[in-house]
């Protein structure tokens, strides 16, 4: 961890130890709803356990609902024990259920200060704008929470972006935190916490049938889950093959129908198995997610990036030929030559390379499968003709004798 990743999640832990002594300070025994405050405990340790991830990698716990409701019907001492037992609970299931290590030690203890700093915050905003804490029977108490839960997952995503950022070097835009869809779905959580608190000041017990939504929730949440991890490549987290290919025709079907142009780029690391045979396959597996991060900084948004398989990887770009699409592969080619990696559990530097294929729409009806054909032969020149370098596929191509070797000359640079 660098000192200013460091600086800043010590200031959060800082801001929240001060702020929990402070709760202990002004805490009233003679206030507290012990059963509002077991069942908040039991119900939020259960659902930081659970939780779902969506294409953006942002994390849900269903534990914000109680954590929201906590703030509006706890005193701030038990807002700060609500949410210490449940990043415990989370903390012993790391431990001892789901991993064999801790993830990053730094982990449970910030996101527990910074919900503790942000629901402190949000509960005085709460009643700078409705002084009288009436949560039914007033629009400042609407208007207080919706006001209130903003500000609280906007908190709460700066701060987790702004770690990510700071440690692993994300950009802000691939962190993903500030994505509407990631907004929404938390403000959603939030404001069910606010409809859970004025539940629990008419009956406590009603909480527990009312929270049947927070599972339609939960699974709402789990499906884009589960569908990105069948589209998605594990050992590099680009697309996978299969996604490649369905967005390929999707991409395809529009740029005939428009009469719009279309590139298939196919990209294959050269000499991979002698990294694999040299350095073990920690080291190639090193190779393919150093590569896929190259890639996924040097094209648009709308591009698919994928890893097709093997050490071979494929992108689509949409509206452009290929022709014009050769300065941004040189672009990407040099920046991987001057790419130097680790390879895992050895001093070795590892210098590598690719070889890339281009291939657009040459006829009237293509299929996607004859352009990724087209591609592949163009790639398997660049291969031919020495390594580390680009072909485009021409109309003309010929294949010659039976090992399929291709002949240079038939190829555009």
């Amino acid at each position: 961890m660098n000192k200013t990743a460091g600086f800043f999640i010590g200031a959060i832990l800082f801001g929240g130890v001060i702020v929990a002594i402070h709760a202990w300070i002004v805490f009233d025994p003679d206030q507290v709803n012990l059963t509002n405050f077991i069942l908040l405990v039991t119900l939020a340790s259960f659902t930081q356990l659970l939780k779902s991830e969506t294409p953006y990698y942002q994390v849900y716990h269903p534990s914000l609902v109680f954590f929201f409701a906590g703030i509006l019907i706890l005193q701030p001492a038990g807002f700060v024990l609500l949410v210490i037992i449940a990043h415990i609970a989370e903390w012993i299931k790391d431990k001892f259920v789901d991993q064999k290590e801790l993830r990053d030690w730094y982990l449970q203890p910030f996101n527990a200060g910074m919900h503790i700093l942000i629901g402190s915050l949000a509960r005085l905003l709460y009643l700078a704008i409705n002084p009288n804490y009436e949560l039914v029977g007033t629009v400042y108490a609407l208007v207080g929470a919706g006001v209130v839960a903003i500000v609280y997952v906007a908190l709460n995503h700066l701060m987790v972006g702004e770690v990510v950022v700071l440690t692993r070097k994300f950009s802000w835009r691939e962190t993903g935190v500030l994505n509407i869809e990631n907004l929404a779905t938390d403000f959603v959580l939030a404001m069910f916490g606010f409809v859970s608190a004025i539940v629990m000041t008419i009956n406590a017990w009603l909480i527990l049938p009312a929270i049947a939504p927070l599972y339609l929730i939960n699974r709402a949440l789990s499906i884009p889950e589960l569908k990105h991890r069948a589209e998605s490549d594990p050992k590099t987290g680009l697309w996978n093959g299969k996604y490649f290919m369905q967005s390929l025709e999707q991409e395809l079907s529009r740029s005939m129908r428009y009469n719009r142009p279309l590139t298939v780029v196919l990209a294959d690391l050269d000499y991979l198995r002698v990294i694999n045979n040299t350095y073990g396959h920690l080291a190639g597996d090193a190779v393919l997610k150093g590569v896929a991060e190259i890639l996924q900084n040097y094209f648009r948004d709308y591009d698919i990036v994928a890893r097709f398989g093997g050490e071979e990887f494929a992108i689509l770009l949409p509206e452009i030929e290929p022709e014009n699409a050769l300065p941004r592969i040189e672009t990407v080619r040099v920046a991987i030559e001057k790419t130097t990696l680790e390879a895992p559990e050895t001093d070795s530097k590892l210098n590598i390379t690719m070889s890339f294929g281009l291939a657009g729409i040459n006829k009237e009806k293509p299929t996607a499968y004859e352009i990724i054909h087209c591609a592949d032969l163009a790639m398997y020149a660049a291969k031919y003709a020495g390594r580390n370098q680009i072909r485009v596929y021409s109309q003309d191509l010929s294949l010659i004798d039976n090992n399929l070797r291709i002949t240079d000359r038939l190829f555009n640079e």
